[in-house]
């Protein structure tokens, strides 16, 4: 009997020791012992191209969660509830903030450079200083008197603080690249600093570095405990994404608290200690579908996107990689963004691509082929460049630069003109620094290009977010935003003739892309469904009843038509943030 006693005792031992040192890597907190996890609410972005991930934050007394769903704010209680919706934005929004009351929170998205308040309880929101488009990343003061943020300047980047009549008095000023500025208790601010480099945590902003132990990439937002002891801020991992940490502002160690497979970060804290944070959960692959509507079936099983055919219709050409949103926006252009290739019909779904086209350190995507199939033409930021790329689809040879919009010039998807004499292209318009259209002339035969990249002028107010050629190789169909939630499907051509509208509808998803078919009697579009997922739907180039393609329960975009008019290739794509809260027992 004693035996078995000490061996029980001894199982049991073990058993604890055993659960304190394994813990699945989706369980969150380090110390569960200490901390308890609960999850909060999910974030729905729509769409998987030109978001950000949503921002979010607890109330100082707790009680509530705010956060972001493109241009919507969301209220809703901490614990569970109702949510409460306020008037739309003009513009998506990225960072928010609450006041000490508990009611107003500050953001942005008030027009495409400006910030405001909403009001909880009276439900409104008003755009603060009208006059200004500079200010970013606003975040409100402890006493909720005053409203910290970043300035650009001639002579680099300041953190100011504004009241709320506009007047604003300077707190720091850096030379450095500074980000995400966070007020701690005692009315200090601190901030994300790049310093030699590496991304620190600096307070006061842009001033001395934080020793933080481990010795990794800091990367915000950032918020400090209700005693300023202790900041938490996300750290690099070994695996390319970022935890969660509590470091200690003075001497000692810090401490992770969560271990997700995607990003976890953007913390805030609550009056009571507890923290809110949220997890990235971004998902994307490429399927099939036919062209008259069927279950969509599967191409890949790893992070993939973009899809374009190649003109024997045998291989795709695709976007590749874990783009790891957090690491990949503070070190941008440097994106976690590859282009490759998978075959279109295989039989089982691909783990890996078939080819690697372009692999640069910086983003690579969006590859489109010649029509005579000998080049290979693709977006990339390669060399600091936003630009399109040219190289042989087959064997050796360099990637070579074809336009030179620069950076920031957001070009889009290239697509080749059926006869083989023109490259089109989405990019910044050189005057109005909008989405416009560009063409250049290229020999397909050789890759040189012949004239150009000219910017066409098109008649239409709105954004033009991709265009596709039709079969004449003069004409195209773009997709265009011309408000926001709303878009259009236009037909116009490269002279810039005023375009037809041959579709308008609904939509928040500002880059769903489109496709045509190979005749040119057909567009393949994305719009919402009854069911609430953005689908693929068809209808006729001239106008008509759109036909919904697919029914499955998940979301699509970017749909692309097969060279023989039967299959539509589409990325498949989840982008949500989720929303969790860590509080002592």
């Amino acid at each position: 009997m004693r035996r078995l006693l000490l061996l029980a005792l001894l199982l049991a031992v073990g058993a604890v020791a055993f659960a304190r040192v394994w813990r699945p890597r989706e369980r969150g907190p380090e110390n569960p012992e200490h901390l308890t996890l609960t999850w909060m609410a999910d974030a729905h972005q729509l769409g998987p191209v030109g978001y950000r991930d949503p921002a979010g934050a607890i109330s100082p007394d707790g009680k509530w969660i705010a956060y972001s769903e493109g241009r919507f704010l969301r209220v809703r209680p901490a614990g569970g509830g109702p949510t409460i919706d306020l008037p739309p934005g003009e513009a998506q929004i990225r960072t928010l903030s609450w006041n000490s009351d508990n009611r107003r929170i500050v953001t942005d998205g008030f027009g495409a450079t400006g910030v405001g308040v909403y009001d909880i309880v009276a439900r409104t929101r008003t755009r603060l200083w009208p006059d200004r488009d500079d200010v970013r990343q606003p975040v409100w003061s402890p006493t909720g008197q005053l409203i910290g943020a970043i300035v650009n300047g001639r002579d680099g980047q300041a953190v100011v603080a504004l009241s709320m009549d506009g007047r604003s008095a300077p707190v720091a000023a850096s030379l450095r690249r500074i980000s995400f500025p966070a007020w701690t208790p005692r009315g200090e601010m601190g901030c994300i600093t790049a310093i030699d480099g590496r991304s620190r945590v600096t307070i006061p902003c842009g001033g001395t570095p934080l020793q933080i132990d481990p010795d990794a990439d800091a990367y915000g937002p950032l918020a400090f405990s209700p005693d300023g002891k202790t900041v938490y801020v996300a750290l690099a991992n070994a695996t390319g994404t970022v935890d969660l940490w509590a470091a200690p502002v003075g001497a000692g160690r810090a401490r992770r608290l969560t271990a997700f497979s995607r990003d976890s970060y953007a913390p805030s804290v609550a009056a009571d200690g507890s923290i809110a944070f949220k997890v990235q959960s971004y998902r994307t692959s490429v399927a099939v579908v036919d062209a008259d509507g069927g279950p969509t079936r599967a191409l890949t099983t790893f992070q993939s996107e973009t899809p374009s055919w190649d003109p024997t219709g045998r291989w795709l050409g695709i976007t590749y990689g874990t783009w790891r949103r957090v690491p990949d926006d503070a070190k941008y252009p440097d994106i976690a963004q590859d282009a490759g290739i998978i075959a279109a019909n295989p039989d089982q779904p691909a783990a890996v691509p078939a080819r690697v086209v372009q692999d640069s350190a910086s983003e690579d995507q969006s590859l489109c082929w010649s029509p005579n199939g000998k080049w290979i033409a693709f977006h990339s930021h390669k060399d600091q460049s936003d630009d399109i790329w040219l190289r042989p689809a087959e064997g050796p040879g360099a990637a070579r630069r074809i336009s030179f919009l620069g950076r920031g010039a957001e070009t889009g998807w290239p697509r080749w003109s059926p006869d083989g004499h023109r490259l089109m292209f989405t990019g910044a318009s050189r005057t109005t620094h909008r989405p416009a259209l560009y063409v250049a002339a290229v020999d397909q035969t050789s890759g040189d290009v012949v004239e150009g990249p000219g910017q066409i002028a098109i008649a239409i107010d709105g954004d033009i977010s991709h265009a596709e050629w039709l079969p004449d190789s003069r004409r195209l169909v773009a997709i265009v935003k011309e408000s926001p939630g709303r878009q259009a499907i236009v037909v116009t051509d490269i002279e810039g003739h005023t375009p037809a509208v041959v579709r308008r509808f609904e939509s928040e998803h500002d880059t769903p892309g489109l496709g045509v078919s190979p005749d040119g009697q057909h567009v393949a579009f994305i719009a919402p469904a009854a069911d609430g997922f953005f689908q693929v739907w068809r209808m006729p180039t001239a106008g008509g009843t759109p036909v919904q393609v697919t029914t499955d329960r998940s979301n699509k975009t970017q749909p692309a038509w097969s060279p023989d008019g039967r299959t539509i290739a589409v990325t498949v794509w989840n982008y949500d943030a989720q929303f969790w809260k860590l509080a002592s027992r």
